[in-house]
């Protein structure tokens, strides 16, 4: 959907801006004006000078780069865990400075990772004072509000560098075993119009450890509940549910709702008795007993093989151990890892059972029974599962993280599967930009990671960019035999997609069988449904099923299902659905504006665009300009929308798709008011000498031709349109039934209306493009038929929501739809007019009239005519 947005210009040449994903650090000196002014001049200079030596010999071991410096220093990393490294040597090296000078020096330090854009300066500039190297981009002011916040010596990260750097912590050597992660919750920062994930990483006994205070610059999201405000009402709850009767507490617990439970994962039992005969007994024994809890969930045997699987390890022979049980608990969001451990100490058999979290790997609880003799064990087991399952609840608690399960894709890297992770998370709130930049670190990470290929030509398609995207199809396919049934699937018809989308769409009917419960595939069947085949009821029923299926990123069905409801003219529940996405952050905002559009609200229509936010991708962030224009045109100021597409067209790449397309939306718009100009559509048709395009790139130039030559047919330049020849147009159904439209629409030229109903009529299946309409009204008009002509004229004007949501190869056809879904009541009027119904003409007349209270000059005549002929 996001083809209808424009790609922003690209660079001139001189630019030598890179866009780069990096590790942005900020350190600060506290206090350094009263350090000085308590030390003197001297003595504090050459303590600055000995911090500066000190950092900078760090930075170098550490792999960074010196961007800035003032009390502090700026500096950029490629990787979020060489910045978490080089920030707690450095608050070490401080502590040591500090013991040796007898010195107070303290600094705060902010961590974020995210796109910047890099460029050197030129030697000249250099000469000037200018920095060897420049870096700006939105991440720099996230530094350095998390910089700001930060506590003396205390080292804040990002969601997102905590993320990724927490996976690597391996890296860290021998500090891991002083080091501490803490979270501290969601700061809003002014500035920022997101709130923003705050963590801290330092060594315990020297870092604080502890959530920074407010300022007025930053302050922490608190629940509704938590509010001092609520206080009060929580502890009157509180003491009416102390009074509750007494029968209460003997009522029978209610039956226990599966789905609502915690899950965990048990990993092998640990014998270290040497007895393996007590392997396989105390296992069973153990499962069955926590299959009973009240609290929690076992992941089934069957479960876990298949994700060890999707590790690339080998099912029936990877031990589940806490490594091993730790990561299969972080791909299908298990809250914890449960280890059973059997041993003989001091002449006893111990049963240890230890809840552990797996985003650390430590134990947060464990339970122990001793018994004598084998005999004793499963007694012993027993009882501390009885223990255990007492505490189990408070337990599991404690390991408690906000963060969603990961992906269920094929990778070996579990550093690469949190950034996919992320990438889904961002692309479903419509943040494509960071998306694409996550999905790009996960290739880093595992250059075989087919899925995240994927990821990457999804989003390049989705800003129009085929030819990338087909370039990275077809690497991740290459990748194919390393994939599973589903995913190998998946891949398949999306590579299909960009090829011939009548086949692709089997390939999408058939993923959507096999695996319900995939939201992703359902989503591109439901897409394709809608965008290629015009099938939006289908597609309503197959998106409602999605959303009905366990998915954990919903915000971006519910956005399609308001298209789909807008299309089928359920302006409310289009509405709902659109809230619904925003609630569940999804950032386009576009066809939420639509739906108040259509309904010629455009007041709100256009504060909505006003608070929508950026995506981060070219080719999906310009889309306001054309939604001007749209909303422009819906008002009846034509002239000011084709004012507003040419500039538009001007600035983007010349020669382009994007100013093809944008050069053939405003002629269709400027054909509203009536015929173009021949030369300006001759100038549209493709060159017999251009290069023929391929792939998907190949249906969008021709459809562009087939509406050029429905343009030139359409004002009775019957030899321009017989011109543009297009030489196939099988594997794509829309250009099948533009074809047709284009030659009935000749045939209306040629005097020939009847010829043009027999190709159009067999069409009207409720699937027909919103040109059919348009063509049968033409048609009927020139037959004299004017009953036939009235209720196409009729559809057309109740059918807006399809005028603006219906797809046809970048949205050429979508200001030509919304102009004649106006048009049409004037057309109404004219046709009650000739029909001798004076009162339905009036009535036709007064609502275009409210549609377009100030029409545009080509429209007037015609108002005129229809005012004259009723006196």
């Amino acid at each position: 959907m996001n083809a209808l947005l424009n790609p922003s210009p690209a660079p001139t040449p001189q630019a030598a801006a890179i866009p780069l994903l990096r590790t942005l650090v900020l350190c600060d000196i506290v206090d350094s004006t009263a350090l000085t002014q308590r030390l003197g001049d001297q003595r504090a200079a050459d303590l600055f000078r000995k911090h500066d030596r000190l950092a900078r010999a760090l930075l170098q071991a550490h792999g960074g780069r010196e961007i800035d410096k003032t009390d502090g220093f700026l500096l950029m990393f490629e990787r979020p865990v060489q910045a978490v490294a080089f920030a707690l040597d450095y608050q070490r090296a401080l502590r040591d400075l500090n013991e040796a000078e007898g010195s107070t020096l303290a600094t705060r330090v902010g961590i974020h990772v995210g796109d910047v854009v890099a460029w050197d300066n030129s030697p000249e500039d250099i000469a000037r004072g200018a920095k060897p190297i420049e870096v700006e981009g939105l991440v720099k002011p996230i530094t350095s509000r998390l910089m700001q916040l930060a506590l003396p010596n205390q080292i804040l990260l990002s969601g997102v560098a905590h993320a990724l750097a927490h996976r690597a912590q391996g890296e860290l050597g021998e500090r891991l075993e002083t080091v501490r992660w803490r979270t501290h919750g969601r700061y809003r920062f002014k500035g920022v119009p997101d709130p923003i994930p705050v963590f801290e990483v330092g060594e315990e006994g020297f870092a604080p450890l502890r959530a920074p205070p407010w300022s007025g610059k930053a302050h922490r999201e608190v629940p509704f509940w938590r509010r001092p405000a609520t206080l009060g009402i929580e502890l009157a709850a509180l003491l009416l549910v102390l009074a509750i009767p007494a029968w209460y507490v003997f009522k029978p617990n209610p039956a226990i709702a599966f789905a609502n439970r915690d899950w965990v994962v048990v990993g092998d039992l640990n014998n270290l008795t040497g007895d393996t005969r007590l392997d396989e007994s105390v296992d069973t024994a153990f499962r069955i007993s926590l299959e009973q809890s009240r609290y929690v969930n076992v992941l089934s045997t069957l479960k876990v093989r298949e994700t060890v699987a999707l590790m690339r390890r080998d099912p029936k022979h990877t031990p589940i151990d806490r490594t091993v049980g730790a990561e299969i608990a972080l791909r299908d969001g298990a809250r914890a890892l449960i280890l059973p451990t059997i041993a003989e100490v001091g002449g006893r058999v111990r049963v240890t059972v230890e809840v552990v979290d797996p985003q650390t790997l430590t134990t947060v609880y464990s339970e122990s029974v001793d018994g004598v003799g084998e005999d004793s064990v499963l007694p012993s087991l027993d009882q501390v599962n009885q223990k255990l399952r007492v505490r189990l609840g408070e337990a599991v608690v404690a390991v408690r993280e906000t963060s969603s399960p990961l992906e269920k894709v094929a990778t070996d890297d579990l550093d690469a599967l949190k950034a996919y992770t992320l990438g889904m998370q961002k692309e479903n709130a419509g943040d494509y930009g960071d998306a694409l930049a996550l999905y790009r670190q996960a290739v880093k990470l595992d250059a075989q990671f087919a899925f995240a290929r994927v990821a990457i030509a999804r989003t390049y398609f989705g800003a129009g960019d085929n030819a990338a995207a087909e370039k990275e199809l077809d690497a991740a396919v290459t990748m194919k035999d390393r994939l599973p049934v589903r995913d190998a699937t998946y891949l398949e018809a999306w590579h299909a997609s960009l090829v011939a989308p009548a086949t692709s769409l089997q390939k999408w009917r058939l993923l959507s069988t096999m695996y319900p419960d995939f939201s992703s595939g359902q989503g591109m069947y439901a897409y394709l449904l809608w965008q290629q085949h015009n099938r939006y009821a289908e597609a309503i029923g197959v998106i409602e099923k999605s959303l009905d299926s366990p998915n954990t990123y919903r915000s971006l069905g519910f956005y399609l299902l308001g298209v789909l409801y807008l299309g089928m003219e359920r302006y409310d529940d289009a509405l709902r659905q659109f809230g619904r996405a925003e609630e569940n952050g999804f950032a386009d905002t576009g066809f939420h504006a639509v739906a108040l559009a259509v309904r010629r609200k455009f007041t709100e229509a256009d504060e909505i665009i006003r608070r929508s936010r950026d995506s981060g991708v070219a080719g999906m962030d310009s889309g306001r300009e054309r939604r001007r224009a749209l909303f422009a045109l819906d008002q009846g100021r034509v002239e000011e929308a084709v004012d507003v597409l040419a500039a538009a067209s001007k600035g983007v790449e010349a020669a382009s798709q994007e100013q093809e397309a944008l050069d053939v939306i405003r002629l269709s718009a400027a054909a509203l008011l009536g015929p173009v100009p021949a030369a300006d559509l001759r100038t549209r048709l493709r060159p017999s000498t251009r290069s023929r395009p391929v792939g998907f790139d190949r249906f969008d130039a021709d459809f562009r031709q087939l509406v050029v030559a429905y343009l030139a047919a359409r004002q009775k330049d019957v030899d321009l349109a017989l011109a543009t020849k297009v030489e196939s147009v099988e594997g794509f159904p829309m250009l099948s039934a533009m074809k047709k439209l284009v030659d009935a629409q000749v045939a209306i030229a040629q005097g020939k209306p009847a010829a043009a109903t027999k190709l159009i009529e067999p069409m009207i299946d409720g699937d027909e493009p919103y040109l059919a309409h348009i063509v049968l009204m033409d048609a009927y008009a020139a037959a004299g038929d004017a009953k036939s002509a009235i209720i196409q004229a009729n559809w057309l004007s109740t059918h807006r929501g399809r005028a603006y949501t219906e797809y046809n190869s970048n949205w050429l056809l979508t200001a030509f739809y919304v102009g004649q879904s106006d048009l049409a009541l004037l057309r109404a009027a004219e046709l009650h007019a000739q029909s001798g119904d004076a009162t339905a003409a009036q009535r036709s007349l007064s609502e275009f009239r409210q549609a377009w209270p100030a029409p545009a000059q080509g429209v007037r005549a015609r108002i005129a005519a229809l005012d004259a002929s009723s006196h």
